[in-house]
């Protein structure tokens, strides 16, 4: 669903193989256990060219019967964050993205350094016509009116989605642990890491043949991201990094997202 551009060499994903874990994480943000120690990382985020990021992320991810893990290590001279309750306004800080995408729909949620969470579910607007297992009261419109996104025409509806700001993951779980002084300009920080819990009853809007919970061999589709407030002389942007290098960072390339493979036992 969404752009049906063809993947190019530049964009073909990347497979990750994701271990299945026996140990009882406990999502504080501390990825000192054995399951991260052991978990692959990700190669050095970068920007859309592949360009390596100014300050060095990478991931990991690991699964049980239970969910679904992510953690991230994020290197970080000067953290800042404002923001410490829910909202749209974490996205305006420095914060981690996943972007998790099934058929007809996505789910995207930010973290920023103080654990604060930002959590949006899309459907597109042509899934949302056509496929009746999204009419239920938890995508009622009249009832949570989301935002209308994309599409420059009327008839242009495969590129418009609703965007639902109230929906939440059912169970989620985000732990960051901060080696530094967020929004403190005098100090000189370390980074931060994120560690995150999504239980597989919230994939259940995602699923495309998978089963929840899910068998060893299932692939999903997924990006994860760095979005970091850079601020030098009066000059403040944010720049974008990933592990899979998309041409578009907004979901509307799943086809380019990591492939998530569930590994064995």
């Amino acid at each position: 669903m969404g752009s049906k551009m063809r993947p190019t060499a530049a964009t073909k994903p990347m497979r990750y193989a994701c271990a299945r874990t026996r140990e009882h994480l406990v999502v504080d943000g501390n990825l000192g256990e054995e399951t991260w120690v052991q978990a692959e990382r990700s190669p050095l985020f970068s920007d859309h060219s592949g360009a390596r990021a100014l300050f060095d992320t990478t991931a990991s991810m690991a699964w049980d019967d239970h969910g679904l893990y992510i953690g991230f290590w994020l290197e970080d001279r000067d953290i800042q964050a404002v923001h410490e309750d829910a909202g749209n306004e974490v996205r305006q800080n420095s914060h981690v993205g996943v972007l998790i995408t099934g058929p007809g729909a996505y789910y995207d949620l930010a973290v920023n350094p103080l654990g604060a969470t930002s959590e949006m579910f899309y459907i597109w607007k042509e899934a949302y016509r056509d496929d009746g297992r999204f009419d239920v009261p938890e995508f009622d419109l009249a009832v949570h009116r989301p935002e209308v996104l994309g599409g420059h025409t009327r008839t242009d509806i495969r590129a418009m989605r609703w965007a639902f700001s109230d929906w939440k993951f059912p169970g989620l779980q985000a732990g960051v642990k901060v080696n530094g002084e967020p929004g403190r300009r005098d100090r000189v920080d370390r980074g931060w890491t994120v560690e995150l819990a999504l239980p597989w009853e919230g994939f259940k809007w995602l699923v495309d043949g998978q089963s929840t919970p899910p068998a060893a061999g299932d692939v999903w589709r997924i990006s994860l991201l760095r979005r970091q407030v850079i601020d030098q002389r009066g000059h403040r942007w944010q720049a974008t990094w990933t592990w899979q290098p998309v041409a578009l960072v907004d979901g509307l390339m799943p086809e380019t997202h990591l492939e998530l493979v569930l590994a064995g036992s």
